[in-house]
């Protein structure tokens, strides 16, 4: 067996105990809490996924699978349960004798053997009503657990459960269809967007394979990538992304369109040199800055004054004048109550900002190392800006997803012009409204054909055998998607004179 299907220490699993799901990453002396238990998981080190494991007095025991198999079904059974009452009066043993049996050291098991042989109406029941007491009981006193590794579905699932709003409803089959549509495969070249914890950009490497190129735009500094983490991923499948923040998509598309074209090109290399040189301003010392900058400020306040004492002395002259009529007289007086407002309010502002100047000099320098470390950054930001601009400005990508919290029109009318024609995009809403008003405005714009917006119907079976049943409760809704592929734009019209 190869070392990959082995757990191994600091691998993410996930721990199954009936349709409950545990994201839990492993190491020595890390102790597990479930169910109101708490116990180390080190005896599952080097053993293969999808072993069965049960806490008795705090220690794992692996559980072979045919002892599962042979608790499945009892041999002795009734008929029927239509003459069955079933309430407590049934149950000989009372909570202080269970308590009793626990305390006493006995397994969930024989627990659950004695409750059997104490139950009045065990034997009456058929056979499925059997398996299902027994099947409540073991949730109830055992705890009992299989080890599986972390994938998509089993993801989605558990944020599905515990917390959907964390990946915006996104339902498992709504996750497929998002990836069938996009057509994502080994060596796409995929534009992705998403607010879900990481999960749909998890999904896509996951298909992928370590072959292909991913460029996620994500709103925050650093993109959240919590469910990615989880996969156990090589280093292979982590050089595939890239990523951008979206405030720089409105620098991206005039650098792009800089290299389009020469002239261009040259300005752009001119605004390069202008930040650099305001870079290397800011890198200076702050005291002789800061100085210039109060120097600059008084010289305007001296000037300002000077303008407003010339016009206080305007209106005494003024005023010492004849009277050559009233209007004249209320149009001068408003003339110089305006002056004066204005140079007040100049005056104020420039005495805030120069304050505002004043405090930011007052901060803490920084040390040579945090410089280098800014810095540092700095330049690593840079080279992935670089490196995504190389990517996008060949405007040849696979595919487009959008899977985000945001009003999705905007993003998607802006990287729309970065996929090559006969290529499907796809975007996800958990209210159809923002993907009507994508549709409307694709419909007016042109260049996308097979324009639709669908919602997925989803509803869970049970399968057993001569039991097989959908189940009552099921989700209202997995969302909506909006698919489409696009062609070549129309020529623009001129309008008619």
């Amino acid at each position: 067996m190869e070392s990959t299907d082995c757990v191994k220490e600091g691998d993410n699993l996930i721990l199954k105990k009936e349709n409950s799901l545990k994201l839990f990453k492993l190491w020595k002396k890390r102790r597990v809490f479930m169910d109101k238990k708490d116990f180390l998981l080190d005896a599952a080190l080097g053993q293969p996924y999808g072993t069965v494991w049960e806490v008795r007095n705090n220690d794992v025991v692996q559980i072979d699978h045919s002892v599962i198999q042979a608790e499945q079904v009892d041999s002795a059974s009734g008929g029927d349960n239509r003459n069955i009452v079933d309430d407590s009066s049934t149950q000989k043993l009372s909570r202080e004798d269970i308590s009793s049996l626990k305390e006493s050291g006995h397994s969930g098991e024989s627990i659950i053997e004695q409750l059997v042989e104490n139950s009045a109406s065990f034997k009456d029941k058929n056979v499925y009503s059997q398996a299902k007491y027994r099947k409540k009981k073991r949730e109830k006193h055992l705890t009992r657990f299989q080890i599986l590794r972390p994938s998509t579905r089993l993801l989605c699932d558990m944020y599905w459960n515990r917390a959907p709003s964390k990946i915006i409803q996104l339902r498992a089959d709504t996750l497929a269809q998002i990836l069938t549509a996009a057509n994502i495969q080994s060596t796409s070249k995929v534009m992705l967007v998403e607010s879900t914890q990481g999960l749909v950009l998890g999904a896509m490497m996951e298909r992928m394979a370590g072959q292909g190129t991913i460029v996620q735009f994500h709103s925050e500094d650093k993109p959240v990538r919590l469910a990615v983490d989880a996969y156990n991923f090589p280093q292979s499948y982590q050089d595939t992304v890239h990523s951008l923040v979206l405030g720089n998509v409105g620098r991206l598309f005039k650098e792009i369109n800089c290299t389009e074209s020469p002239k261009a090109q040259e300005s752009t290399e001119v605004e390069k040199s202008q930040v650099q040189i305001t870079e290397k301003m800011d890198t200076e010392s702050g005291d002789t800055k800061q100085t210039l900058q109060q120097g600059a400020t008084c010289t305007e306040q001296s000037a300002d004054l000077q303008e407003e004492r010339k016009a206080s002395d305007d209106m005494q002259k003024d005023e010492s004048k004849t009277e050559v009529g009233s209007s004249t007289e209320s149009a001068q007086s408003a003339k110089v109550k305006d002056q004066e407002e204005s140079a007040m309010e100049i005056t104020s502002r420039e005495e805030s900002g120069t304050e505002k100047k004043q405090g930011k000099g007052k901060r803490k320098m920084e040390t040579p190392e945090q410089k280098e470390a800014k810095l540092e950054r700095q330049q690593q930001r840079q080279e992935a800006f670089v490196k995504v601009k190389e990517i996008l400005q060949q405007k040849n990508m696979d595919a487009l997803v959008i899977v985000s919290r945001f009003q999705p029109s905007p993003i998607l009318m802006a990287l729309i012009e970065l996929l090559a024609l006969s290529r499907p995009f796809v975007v996800y809403c958990s209210n159809k409204e923002p993907l009507m008003e994508c549709y409307l405005k694709l419909r007016e714009r042109g260049g996308a054909i097979s324009l639709r917006i669908t919602e997925t119907w989803l509803r869970n079976y049970q399968v057993l055998p001569k039991r097989t049943h959908p189940l009552v409760t099921m989700s209202g809704t997995g969302g909506y998607l909006l698919t489409g592929i696009t062609v070549e734009a129309p020529p623009a019209t001129s309008p008619a004179t």
